[in-house]
């Protein structure tokens, strides 16, 4: 009879540890690592705020010609009538003309379609910039012509020639008034971008 109540005790105390305090220690460990990821998160989220509080103070520390600069360096927008003026000044600095100028949007897709398949246009371009292809005429001497390269080359707004062709004047043709054999035709095709 001695030893039935101290067995009865220790079975008790064997069974409330078993279905009553381990679960809630197991919860409570549980809960105490989900507060450490979430002090870790917090942590995180501080030190990110603390970036774009920085970054946002070295953005306005950026003066306003800078910026405008940067905004032509890669424009939001294709602004292709802006390209083409520029384009036009550059020219006119070295009195080239531009003529025949021909521009169209890149397409992203260059498979052909089945009309008995139906499928969803998805774009592969997953490009942060998009492409403006233009093409046009010019004339003048070689000499204006590489000045007019080089001052496009040093133009803020990037731009990326793509091919040159030139015709040379016929010099078996008769003269007319006004000829210059030194003046070539050429084709220009460039490329300029925006972000999307």
């Amino acid at each position: 009879m001695k030893l039935i109540f101290p067995i009865l005790f220790i079975a008790i105390s064997i069974i409330t540890f078993i279905f009553g305090v381990n679960p809630i220690y197991s919860e409570v460990s549980g809960l105490k690592a989900d507060i450490a990821t979430y002090n870790a998160a917090l942590d995180n989220s501080t030190n990110l705020q603390k970036t774009e509080d920085s970054l946002i103070k070295s953005y306005n520390e950026i003066s306003q010609s800078d910026k405008d600069r940067l905004s032509s360096f890669l424009p939001d927008s294709v602004n292709n009538i802006q390209f083409i003026l520029e384009l036009e000044r550059i020219a006119n600095l070295h009195n080239m003309p531009i003529k025949d100028i021909k521009f169209e949007a890149k397409s992203n897709n260059n498979t052909s379609v089945d009309p008995n398949v139906v499928v969803s246009a998805i774009s592969t371009d997953t490009r942060p910039y998009g492409v403006f292809p233009i093409e046009f005429t010019t004339e003048g001497d070689y000499g204006s012509f590489v000045l007019f390269l080089k001052d496009l080359e040093y133009n803020l707004r990037i731009a990326d020639i793509k091919s040159i062709s030139f015709i040379i004047p016929d010099a078996s043709a008769k003269p007319v008034a006004g000829f210059d054999p030194n003046v070539y035709r050429y084709l220009v095709k460039v490329e300029t971008y925006w972000l999307k």
